[in-house]
């Protein structure tokens, strides 16, 4: 299950404007997808400065310094609803979930990307690589207790994303005893496509294994690539990774990916919202896949290889790689 509070939509929406939403995504056991998005005027929704603190509508989310948190969404009246090009109707959803955070937040050095010749724009986010999750959740009527791991990602910026980056690769996994993110981003044309490859590694016990937050100790490789049937885009299909940092070395690779999700932000688009992509030399897609993963450790002259699957997403804004 995917759930997301959304301050702006930066989908396209069917005559609902652009109002804040809550996003529900699930998946049931036979593959057939399920989604429950609700949208609410600004008026109805509160944000706290100080701490996590959401409430928008009868859903809350709150928090307490990136180490516990809790969410609480209520049914509410049907209505129809299209979001990233997907309908929903019936909004008897309901949620009650504790989350507990077994590894520290990471962000990359101060956690602020800076762009501009005088560091106007800046990107931040901090990341919960693995939580415990707990509580109960309702979903076409059937009530289950559920019980399983999640992460947590928080963004802000004062520049838009599709702006901002000429394309990301971010992902987090479980694996063997490890807890992988990565969050391999390109800047945008603009600024001249600076590469930011972020990674880290944490054990079960969420010590900080491995992390990298610089260009000079990574190595981006993408090995192979496909045109995607729908938007006739390129993109990547099998990627390597590699991380160096004193004796310590780290090899990653992507490969075997299967769309599960494709939200074609110009496919979507008004005539008039294509021709301003255009012109900015933009095709926004947004693609989240189901990939194989190698792990590869090298320390103290001896490797340690596990393999794995992941959830991943590719934020693609540029037209071509």
């Amino acid at each position: 299950m995917i759930l997301g509070f959304r301050p702006k939509s930066t989908d396209q929406v069917v005559n609902k404007g652009d109002n804040p939403n809550v996003a529900i995504n699930y998946t049931s056991a036979d593959g057939q997808p399920f989604y429950d998005y609700r949208l609410y005027d600004v008026k109805d929704t509160y944000s706290s400065k100080d701490e996590l603190d959401l409430k928008w509508g009868p859903s809350t989310l709150v928090g307490d310094n990136w180490h516990n948190y809790d969410i609480h969404i209520e049914p509410e009246a049907d209505q129809e609803l299209v979001m990233e090009g997907k309908k929903s109707v019936e909004h008897k959803t309901a949620v009650d979930l504790h989350f507990e955070a077994q590894v520290e937040p990471f962000r990359p050095g101060s956690g602020y990307i800076a762009f501009g010749e005088n560091e106007e724009y800046y990107y931040n986010f901090i990341c919960v690589t693995s939580l415990t999750v707990s509580g109960e959740v309702t979903i076409n009527g059937e009530q289950k207790h559920v019980n399983g791991t999640a992460y947590y990602n928080h963004q802000w910026f004062n520049i838009h994303p599709s702006v901002a980056f000429h394309h990301w690769v971010w992902g987090r996994q479980n694996v063997g005893d490890y807890n992988v993110l990565i969050y391999d981003m390109v800047g945008g044309d603009r600024f001249g496509q600076p590469e930011i490859p972020l990674f880290t590694i944490d054990d079960s016990k969420g010590n900080r294994v491995f992390e990298n937050t610089s260009v000079d100790n990574a190595k981006v490789d993408i090995l192979d690539t496909y045109v995607q049937e729908e938007t006739g885009k390129v993109t990547p299909k099998t990627i390597h990774y590699t991380f160096t940092q004193d004796d310590m070395a780290v090899e990653y690779k992507i490969f075997d990916p299967k769309e599960i999700n494709l939200i074609n932000v110009y496919g979507m688009a008004s005539d008039e919202q294509k021709k301003q992509f255009d012109a900015m030399g933009l095709q926004p897609t947004y693609t989240r896949y189901l990939a194989s993963t190698e792990l590869k450790i090298t320390r103290d002259g001896k490797t340690e290889v596990i393999d794995g699957s992941m959830l991943y997403e590719i934020n693609y804004a540029a037209k071509e790689l």
